[in-house]
């Protein structure tokens, strides 16, 4: 009983953190569309285990800025700790596509 518990927890943790980068994404395309931003890209299961970044973002004067998505303060928290030179946001489930990009516009300012 306690272990399926705790798999459903990790799901559930999982699809939320799915759901956050899936958020931030489409947040990115937009402003790219805009032209807030030059460019961005997802990167790979391992920068994001390694290295702790989600995404690379583009700004139009070609700075780089590597950002890492969490669902959650503890989470943010914990990144900060382990990665403390890569910025994080967190994105809730109730946030609109809008606060999502003044969230990520916070960090490229």
């Amino acid at each position: 009983m306690r272990r399926n518990v705790i798999d459903l927890i990790r799901k559930i943790t999982r699809q939320r953190g799915a759901e956050g980068e899936s958020a931030v994404s489409m947040a990115l395309a937009e402003m790219k569309d805009s032209g807030e931003i030059a460019s961005f890209y997802k990167t790979a299961r391992r920068a994001d285990k390694f290295q702790g970044i989600d995404f690379c973002i583009f700004k139009i004067n070609g700075e780089r800025v590597p950002l890492q998505v969490k669902s959650s303060r503890t989470g943010a928290l914990n990144h900060r700790e382990e990665f403390s030179d890569i910025p994080v946001i967190i994105v809730k489930i109730e946030d609109d596509t809008g606060s999502v990009k003044n969230k990520i516009r916070e960090l490229l300012i």
